[in-house]
Formats: C-alpha cells, structure tokens, sequence
C-alpha cells in the first residue's frame, strides 16, 4: 500500500514537473511571436480565431487577445483586391483558400470590422502569407500580417512602370501590324521583299504577344484580375478547350481519363485554364521537333485535389534546377536555344504559374522518363487544382 502511494506521488510530482515546463514552453513561444512585429492569426477549419498574438490584437482586438479568440474570421478581417473589389472567403484566391493547397503570400486590401479598430472604413494595404498547420487529425492555418517594406514598395512602382508602358505599346504595335498586313497583300512586290516583310509580320506579333502577357501578369501580379469562376468536371473544361482549337492542334491531342471522371469537380475559370492550355500547346508545338504527340491524362488524386498531367514528346527538361527556373520570368533554358526557332517571349510558362495560383491551384514540371521509363523522351508539366465535393442531390447546371 505504502508502495502503491509513493508510486502515485512520483507519477503525480512528474506529471507536475511536466506541466510546468509545457507551460513555461509555451510562454516562452508567446512570447517569441509577440516580439516578431508581424501581426499573426492561426484560424481553425471552421475559419475560426483560435490564437492571435499581441500585434493582432493591438491592431484588431483592442490590445487583448481574448477579444479575438472565437470570433469567425469574417467578422474580424475583409480582404479586397487591390482595385479595391471585394475578396470573397469562397474564392480561390483568398488566403484561407490557397492555404489549403500550398504555402505562399500576397498583398491585399484589408479592411478592419471589429468596434477595437481606430478606423473601420480604412483599407489598408499589407502584406500576407499563409501557411496550413497540421495537428492531429485537425488542420489550422496561420496567417502573418505585415506592412510592406521599401524594397516592396519600390517593386509594386516598377510594376506599374511596366504596367503604363505596355498599355503605350500597344497602339503602335497595332499601327505596325496592320500596315505590314496591308503591305503583304500587294502584289506589286519582288519575292526578295516579301520574305523581309513577313519576318517583321512575326516580330511583331511576337512583341503584341509579349505585351499582352505582361499585361497579364500585371494584373496578376497586384491581383486587380476579375476572376469569373465556374463549377464543373475538370475533364468537361479540357473538352470545351479542345473543340475551339484548329483540327491540326485537335490531332496532336489524345485525352485519357478515367470512368469517374465526372466526380473530378473544379471551380475555375474558364478563359484563365485555356490560356493555361493555350500556353502549354504552344510550348510544345515550339519545341517538339515534328507534329507533337500530346496527352492530357486526369490521374485520380487525394480527395483534396484534382491531378492533370499535360505530356508532350519533346525534349524535355532533365535538370531538376532547370524544372523550377523555366516557371520564371524570361527564362530559356539553354540546351533548348535552336537557331531555326524564333525564341519565345519566355513568359509562357510563368503565365501559366501565376494563372494556377490565382485560382488556388499549382503547376510543376518533370522529364516523362520519371513517369513513362526510360528510353521515353518529354516533358511531363503537372497541373493541381483543389477538389470540390460532389453534391449528389445537386444538379450540375445549379453548381453553375
């Protein structure tokens, strides 16, 4: 008995000693976030407060955090574009939404609900990233608030810059078009003319291409891109964007999906995913050295998202360096330059990047012998896109 006692004592003293050393970790991690500067939330699946740190509250909560810690996320915090248009919590691109498909940041209008906050009409602009938390069988997200720095300001001024001077370009560019259209038509020149002439109809198109990428990427960049979404079966948007196409871009294209394809259900939008289509066709055709042999394959997926594998035959990308660089900005990889090939603008494949984060999706590349064999040649370019659940009671024109 006397045994059995002093066994409960130490197992008591050393559940004691435990406690107080969790406690004593977890003012020491309050703590560290307190003195970070950042402001920071962690919202459960519910869009929940469940923590906040004292720069959120002292911004949104009135100094305590308490006043935070329950409340639903919508009742604290509104997120606009930066045109100033709201950001619904549904949307692709609002943060708790792109948490759940990948790590990442943005900046956003954010405007102040609560009664704590000195001005509520005021949208101010900050800078957010998210990340999703795993714990146990529940996930969370945490959220960090910061203003922009200089550097940041500084970028958001060159992207205008570029933003005011594309828009300048396209006047004259169209000038220029229209008058090498015209003098094409003539019949009054030399054979020796006509080939000058349609080399500068190329470039020129090739600049009114570029041009309108980075307007694009303008828009995508200071998110002032009104997204129009769309619920359906990810393989009924491929077969609408392969019915628009020319016959010899429908012959290079062989689909494989499988018999549940129907339960694949995506929110996109539709003129942003054939863009991303459009660009990854015209890399192919770019680059494969005769008619490109092309397969869209739906791969079945976690229930969290939806796989779209676009694998052409070309050469292909071997270095795994070279899989992450071709996603950015102007970049050409080199083993690729071919003399005989008019270059690219070298953002396609960026555009395609920023078109999939916008609607909360993803996109990654690799060489077609890490998923076909070796001895097969190609680029496999992987698309990922988040998962809705199929509402069997709900008829697909009301998911419209």
């Amino acid at each position: 008995m006397l045994a059995e006692d002093s066994f409960l004592g130490s197992a008591e003293s050393e559940s004691r000693a435990l406690i107080q050393q969790m406690s004593q970790s977890l003012g020491l991690l309050r703590v560290a976030f307190d003195s970070t500067g950042e402001a920071m939330l962690i919202v459960d699946e519910s869009a929940a407060v469940r923590w906040a740190n004292q720069q959120a509250a002292d911004l949104w909560g009135g100094g305590i955090t308490l006043q935070m810690v329950g409340k639903s996320f919508s009742t604290l915090l509104q997120f606009y574009h930066l045109d100033r248009s709201p950001l619904g919590e549904e949307e692709p691109s609002h943060p708790l939404q792109q948490a759940l498909s990948a790590e990442g940041g943005n900046s956003y209008l954010i405007r102040a609900l609560t009664a704590y906050a000195p001005d509520q009409t005021q949208l101010i602009r900050r800078t957010v990233s998210w990340r999703q938390i795993m714990q146990l069988d529940q996930s969370f997200i945490l959220l960090i608030f910061r203003d922009l720095d200089p550097l940041e300001k500084a970028l958001a001024r060159q992207r205008q810059f570029i933003d005011n001077l594309a828009h300048e370009l396209r006047t004259p560019l169209a000038i220029i078009a229209g008058t090498l259209r015209r003098l094409r038509r003539k019949k009054q020149f030399a054979s020796n003319i006509m080939q000058p002439l349609a080399d500068a109809a190329e470039e020129t198109q090739r600049m009114v291409n570029l041009v309108d990428n980075l307007l694009l990427l303008s828009e995508l960049d200071t998110d002032c891109r009104l997204w129009k979404l769309q619920v359906d079966s990810v393989m009924n948007f491929v077969d609408q964007w392969i019915v628009r196409l020319d016959s010899e871009s429908r012959g290079c294209i062989h689909v494989l999906s499988t018999t549940e394809s129907d339960a694949y259900q995506v929110q996109l939008d539709q003129d942003a995913f054939y863009l991303v289509l459009d660009n990854l066709l015209s890399n192919s055709r770019r680059f494969c050295r005769s008619k490109p042999f092309i397969q869209i394959r739906l791969v079945q997926a976690a229930s969290s998202h939806v796989i779209l594998q676009f694998i052409d035959d070309g050469p292909g990308i071997k270095n795994d360096d070279d899989c992450l660089a071709v996603f950015e900005r102007f970049t050409r990889i080199e083993e690729h330059r071919n003399a005989v090939i008019t270059d690219g603008g070298g953002l396609g494949l960026s555009l395609v990047k920023s078109l999939m984060a916008g609607m909360g999706g993803s996109v990654s590349c690799s060489s077609s012998q890490e998923l076909l064999g070796a001895g097969r040649q190609g680029l496999v370019v992987t698309l990922k896109f988040p998962r809705l659940k199929l509402n069997r009671g709900m008829d697909r024109s009301d998911q419209r």
